[in-house]
């Protein structure tokens, strides 16, 4: 077992210190403990964020990183492979992150899998861990990271998007009718409900249990193809392939753009986060101050931050 502790105390007077301890099990644990948390964040840029010191596990360079710039009641958590050897290559790891109050008590967690991409500028799994019971100016992070190796990786992945999204293209059992733009798409009120508040409160009613007799619901302000494409994410937990027509990428953003205001629409999170980290790769000194807005109305962190920089880089080479 190996540990590794790290420190950083900025002059303001807060300070993140990270250990991370190898496990005999092949995994690793890693604690990131955050002090005078509100100078920190004062300290901060728009664009900064609380990063641990890196570390090495599975022959990769990782990080974890908290952005401030998320929402009071949740902690946003970027679990972030720093690779710049130009090994390239996907990494699968499971992972589980725990948002511990200063004495250690859990307050909220999360696990899942992800194929992180090496030859990315940056990749991450992102998750928001409720924080509305954290109390203090202090607080821990604590992340375990599982490198997924030989046959362990070759166990067949998960299949129910495949089979929930056979169920939307046959339409059997729908008992919802959307009428978005003249075009009608069929679907399932207890798949709408699971995924999305909106559609709960909308299609169950609210108080739930008081359900909506109306069959025929009539979307307004968004375009079909874009209803089509989250009623494909509902089902499936995935984006459709979006062929850009016109070759230069205007297609696919308007495509992304038309997604993040249907997830902030409907309140699906995950949604938000990738089609903000989509928009990342196409944001350029012309399009940086629409991205920044669109950006900080619907609460894109990622995608705020790009925008900022890229505009700061510009002022920079501009300036006297």
């Amino acid at each position: 077992m190996t540990s590794s502790p790290a420190s950083a105390a900025p002059a303001d007077g807060g300070s993140v210190t990270t250990t991370a301890t190898a496990t005999m099990a092949g995994g690793l644990h890693v604690l990131m403990t955050v002090q005078g948390y509100s100078k920190l964040k004062e300290a901060l840029d728009d664009d900064g964020g609380i990063e641990s010191e890196r570390f090495r596990f599975g022959g990769h360079s990782w990080y974890i990183e908290h952005d401030p710039a998320s929402n009071e009641d949740e902690v946003t958590v970027y679990i972030c492979l720093d690779d710049d050897d130009g090994c390239g290559g996907d990494v699968t790891a499971r992972y589980e992150l725990s948002l511990l109050n200063r004495d250690g008590h859990i307050i909220s967690s999360t696990q899942s899998f992800y194929t992180f991409t090496g030859t990315d500028d940056y990749t991450d799994a992102i998750t928001e861990l409720n924080a509305s019971r954290l109390l203090g100016d202090s607080f821990q992070i604590w992340c375990d990271l599982t490198v997924v190796v030989g046959e362990i990786a070759a166990v067949a992945p998960p299949d129910m998007h495949r089979h929930l999204g056979s169920l939307l293209a046959s339409q059997v059992g729908g008992d919802m009718t959307f009428n978005v733009g003249g075009e009608l798409f069929t679907a399932h009120k207890c798949i709408l409900a699971a995924r999305s508040p909106v559609f709960m409160a909308d299609l169950f009613g609210s108080p739930p249990g008081k359900e909506n007799a109306t069959h025929v619901f009539r979307i307004n302000g968004m375009e079909p193809r874009v209803f089509k494409a989250l009623l494909h994410f509902i089902y499936t937990d995935m984006l459709p392939e979006m062929n850009d027509e016109g070759g230069d990428g205007n297609d696919k953003v308007a495509m992304v753009q038309g997604l993040i205001v249907a997830a902030d629409r409907y309140g699906m999170e995950r949604l938000m986060l990738i089609c903000g980290d989509i928009m990342c790769a196409y944001v350029d000194e012309l399009t940086a101050v629409a991205m920044l807005k669109l950006a900080e109305k619907r609460g894109c962190h990622r995608l705020k931050k790009v925008c900022i920089k890229i505009l700061k880089e510009l002022l920079a080479s501009v300036a006297p």
